[in-house]
């Protein structure tokens, strides 16, 4: 990655940036961002701060650019209208600079002093560290019950890499970051997303707060919404760069049932018994059909996939390094941070 100037010292530092999406949260948003600039000034490193106002209607505007005014450490991106947590996120993640970006929640549920252990696992190797709310402060009945039956089940078809698919508060390598794809709901799927992608992954248990201000944009409907994407979670990490196979698949299915209709509809329409035969012959005739186009339909996607890699626009892999004893050779590589407490110089992104 380019340099980053620090205080006029030109290095390559563990740089942190923190992107928080916000939806009416003023009564939370002074008092996180005092604990959270108490606890990115202790790490000794060059860091910033991303608000991202996803179409507040209560003062969480004002008082962010209130903040922003007085701390030059952070930058406010306000969104026209409410987009949703995913796209909030992803403007964030776009106007951020640091080698490591870390998300949580705007509502102080969050505990920004867990931000210094997601850092050192970090350290560790790994490219993202998912947060565990073990001993989650929330309602049983409207939030815990239907989020463990959704991880359950997400597990269960999925292979989730954490127990906690909802938890907020997470560390991604900036090679993570720039090549996830947030759009509708799918900052829920992040985990799997990053997964995909090759990322090495961890789960560490986090402090869960109780609520103080403000209400939860969460509820049963987030439940069902959440369950309606995964069929898509599933088709872009099992499928993405094979549509053929799953397209192959249908269609042998609906070829099989058409076949076991033609059968005795053949045989009862020889013997003569129309009213029974006819239907079934042209129900087979239907489903192969219906077999034939959704294998035509495979093989246009197929070719789709082959067209967008050839452009190089979607390339169906990504390097971590290449290593060669040619002298001309170059490696490449995915930034790897030093330690993450530095030598103590601090400041923002210049």
């Amino acid at each position: 990655m380019d340099s980053v100037a620090c205080e006029g010292v030109t290095r390559q530092p563990l740089s942190v940036s923190v992107v928080v999406p916000l939806h009416n949260e003023a009564g939370n948003i002074e008092t996180l961002h005092s604990e959270l600039r108490e606890v990115l000034q202790s790490l000794g490193c060059c860091w910033d701060i991303c608000y991202v106002d996803d179409g507040s209607t209560d003062e969480t505007p004002q008082k962010l650019a209130q903040i922003a005014e007085r701390d030059g450490n952070v930058q406010v991106i306000f969104l026209t209208r409410r987009f949703g947590q995913a796209a909030a996120l992803r403007a964030g993640m776009d106007a951020s600079h640091g080698d490591i970006v870390i998300t949580l929640d705007g509502d102080l549920q969050n505990d920004p002093r867990d931000i210094p252990h997601f850092l050192a696992k970090i350290a560790e190797g790994y490219d993202v560290v998912h947060g565990w709310r073990l001993q989650r402060q929330d309602s049983y009945l409207r939030r815990r019950l239907p989020s463990q039956v959704a991880n359950w089940l997400i597990r269960k078809l999925t292979g989730a890499p954490t127990p906690d698919l909802g938890c907020g508060i997470r560390a991604m390598r900036r090679w993570v970051v720039e090549h996830l794809e947030l759009v509708g709901d799918m900052h829920r799927y992040l985990p799997i997303l990053a997964r995909d992608l090759g990322a090495r992954s961890t789960v560490i248990v986090v402090n869960h707060r109780p609520r103080r201000f403000g209400k939860s944009k969460y509820g049963l409907r987030r439940f069902f919404a959440v369950l309606a994407d995964l069929p898509l979670i599933i088709f872009l990490t099992r499928y993405r760069w094979r549509p053929i196979r799953l397209m192959a698949a249908l269609s042998t299915v609906v070829g099989c049932l058409g076949t076991m209709a033609a059968v005795p509809g053949i045989v009862w329409t020889a013997f003569g018994r129309l009213p029974l035969g006819i239907p079934l012959v042209a129900a087979a005739v239907v489903s192969w059909g219906m077999s034939l186009l959704l294998l035509a339909v495979g093989l246009l996607a197929e070719l789709q996939v082959r067209l967008a890699t050839t452009a190089g626009r979607n390339a169906p892999y990504l390097i971590r390094s290449v290593v060669s004893n040619k002298q001309e050779a170059k490696v490449v590589r995915f930034p790897q941070p030093p330690s993450p407490v530095s030598s103590g110089r601090t400041g923002s992104f210049g």
